[in-house]
């Protein structure tokens, strides 16, 4: 009744019927459900039909801010259609939202910023809004107008709470309790400390959620990325030099005593280290909640003359540190950096069940989905889901529209690395780029192998580099100029897993070849390790979870670049030998089609004729 278009699409009657069942029956379905099913539309009618009848609250929660606005313009069109009489709010970062000059601030320093500017008095937007943390009555009509508007963009009502001089953040949490739609990032749901917060102000328990994952296979990094923590060598020189600046005396010898016992915990290679190891060491110089609290009061300070500070950076590690040992790993390290060696001591989680458990255990219900969540077995047992359901859909877009490719003449193990073999897949991705009559995108696993192997490349097209480091407006420019030359051709030189594999859509004639170049594996360090070990201890399957399914999603993902609609037309080429390894080709959650041959220049030309 809340489908938002005409017609349906191949199979998305049947996906929409399994998340209505799923949802009404108090359960957890995890969707591997390819690109152009419309999952979004899908999901959102059938949750939206739920949440209505059983007065519940949906947190539609994606990674993506381009996601927020596909998800907005979905539930425009249903109130559009059906009419019906429910609320939606667009919630990102507070940061991100915040109407005060605040670039560059880190998360922890604007919050201390912002609640320093708070309880002072002294943020005019903040203070258009509430007072004595009631709602000043400008800000009831503000919002009631808004409410009116419909469904918004987090970008429209960041510009209209500008122009009322009232902060946008604040506006948007208020009008949260009475929505039935909050879109937001994982963190809302996913962070402790955040989702104890947003439930309190929409006055919610987690039996009245349902929640929605969007782009699925990317919750289980960011959740244990969340609970990871680490502090560095160079942290503790910045420290250095605030507690310096500001004559912090103590603290100055404290940080001095933390260099020294980093120096003397790191060997050679990385290595596991105890919470003894480290915290004995520090209590024999200090008492560590006292080293704590003063940091925490230095930062405060410091935050109030300079706006950020590298001292409250190190108290939260110290505070995280004394976190459990199950499913975590303590690990310290050396490696080199332009700025010349740097000693890391990381906490690194490596379990997000340990969080995401509890959290789908007593929310009402919740749709994961992915068109990369494979395989889902793996998904439901890593993110410790046991009532839930797995559903796999095959892609409703015309196969003839395009070729997959297994070239197994090359491979970037690390075994056969070098010149000799550069040189063979550089020449590989020379002839694909001359067969192709338009751009190509080539995905390599590292952007070191990324560097070895491009000086080889012989094209006179011109080659877009993809950087580690992109600003948001860099991103764009770079796609507006690679979309610009489809008509000569271009190539992007990318990498799996990176800025241009996900999240970014090439749709109709912008990209006709995808190639990717090698098997993005994990690093074989000492996480990786610990990761396998815990995984197969667990679930017996440590290679699989911790190694392998990871690295082929990154490929699956920079694949799904190519095809985005019913209507494009393209080549993928997997260029590596280890593609068709009977362990990796059974990872190919669709092998109709998949053609295994070193004879590509035939079959490419003659798809391209």
């Amino acid at each position: 009744m809340f489908f938002p278009h005409d017609t349906k699409r191949p199979g998305q009657d049947t996906l929409m019927e399994d998340i209505s069942e799923a949802l009404t029956d108090g359960k957890t379905i995890l969707t591997h459900a390819p690109t152009g099913l419309g999952k979004t539309a899908a999901a959102l009618s059938e949750a939206l039909a739920v949440a209505m009848e059983e007065d519940k609250v949906i947190f539609f929660l994606t990674n993506r801010h381009t996601q927020h606005q596909i998800a907005i313009d979905t539930l425009k069109k249903i109130k559009k259609k059906t009419g019906s009489d429910f609320h939606t709010v667009d919630l990102i970062g507070k940061r991100w939202m915040c109407n005060q000059s605040i670039a560059q601030m880190m998360g922890s320093d604007f919050n201390e910023y912002c609640k320093s500017l708070v309880e002072k008095g002294e943020c005019e937007f903040y203070n258009n809004v509430k007072k004595k943390s009631a709602l000043q009555v400008q800000a009831q009509v503000h919002i009631k107008d808004l409410q009116r508007q419909g469904p918004l963009h987090t970008g429209e009502l960041i510009e209209q709470c500008q122009d009322k001089k009232m902060c946008s953040y604040e506006i948007a949490v208020a009008m949260s309790k009475n929505a039935r739609i909050i879109i937001g990032d994982y963190y809302y749901m996913f962070n402790p400390h955040v989702q104890a917060s947003i439930l309190n102000k929409i006055e919610r328990e987690l039996q009245d959620i349902i929640v929605v994952v969007d782009e699925g296979h990317n919750l289980p990094n960011r959740v244990t990325e969340m609970m990871s923590n680490n502090l560095t060598t160079n942290m503790i020189k910045n420290g250095l030099v605030e507690a310096k600046k500001y004559r912090y005396d103590g603290i100055i010898v404290w940080l001095q005593d933390m260099m020294e016992i980093l120096n003397n915990l790191v060997g050679d290679e990385e290595k596991t280290v105890t919470r003894e190891q480290f915290t004995n060491a520090l209590k024999i110089k200090i008492d560590y909640e006292e080293l704590m609290n003063q940091l925490d009061l230095a930062a405060e300070e410091i935050r109030k003359k300079q706006r950020r500070s590298y001292l409250g950076g190190i108290s939260a590690f110290l505070e995280a540190w004394e976190g459990p040992d199950e499913g975590f790993v303590r690990i310290i390290a050396e490696h080199r950096s332009k700025y010349g060696p740097i000693i890391s001591l990381q906490y690194s989680c490596l379990d997000p069940a340990l969080i995401t458990r509890d959290i789908f255990k007593n929310i009402h219900s919740a749709i994961i989905m992915s068109g990369t969540l494979q395989p889902t077995f793996m998904y439901k047992d890593i993110l410790g889901i046991d009532n839930g359901v797995m559903k796999d859909y095959t892609s409703p877009f015309p196969p003839e529209n395009k070729v997959s490719l297994i070239v197994p003449d090359t491979s970037t193990k690390y075994t056969v690395r070098g010149d000799v073999m550069y040189k063979r897949i550089a020449n590989h991705c020379s002839e694909i780029i001359k067969l192709t009559p338009g751009n190509v995108a080539i995905f390599f696993p590292s952007y070191y192998l990324r560097d070895s192997i491009a000086p080889f490349l012989s094209t006179k097209r011109k080659c877009f580099y993809e950087k580690n480091t992109m600003t948001k407006e860099e991103k764009q420019g770079l796609l507006q100029e690679f979309e610009a030359e489809k008509d000569v051709g271009g190539v992007l030189l990318g990498v799996s897993g990176a800025n241009f594999a996900e999240g970014i859509d090439f749709p109709g004639d912008i990209l006709k070849t995808v190639v990717v170049v090698g098997l993005p594996l994990a690093k074989p360090d000492l996480k990786t390790k610990s990761l396998i070990t815990y995984y197969d201890t667990k679930y017996g399957k440590g290679w699989d979870y911790g190694y392998t399914f990871p690295a082929f999603s990154k490929c699956i993902q920079s694949a799904g670049r190519c095809i985005r609609s019913e209507t494009d037309e393209g080549v993928v080429v997997y260029l590596d030998e280890r593609f068709a390894w009977q362990r990796y080709y059974n990872c190919f959650p669709e092998k109709v089609g998949l053609i295994v041959s070193k004879e590509y220049s035939k079959i490419m030309a003659e798809f391209f004729s």
